[in-house]
């Protein structure tokens, strides 16, 4: 374990129980959304590797990217 994990890991026993349990549940799903990136790159690099790649069309992913993640008003 890290010195950091530790030195915060340290703080958060100074918390009330019920405090520790929320910051443990949030430990717990954020190292789990870490992994699973994680995984998903392996699988592209893998893909990548065994020549499934394809070229980028620039434009086309940027309008995608904007469709997906614009702001709605």
């Amino acid at each position: 374990m890290s010195k950091l994990l530790t030195a915060g890991i340290k703080e958060i026993k100074k918390l009330p129980s019920e405090m520790q349990d929320n910051v443990g549940m949030d430990l717990i799903e954020h190292a789990a959304a870490w992994r699973a990136l994680r995984e998903k790159i392996m699988e592209g690099v893998r893909e990548l590797d065994a020549g499934l790649g394809r070229p980028l069309d620039k434009k086309e992913f940027m309008k995608e990217f904007r469709r997906r993640h614009a702001k709605k008003k």
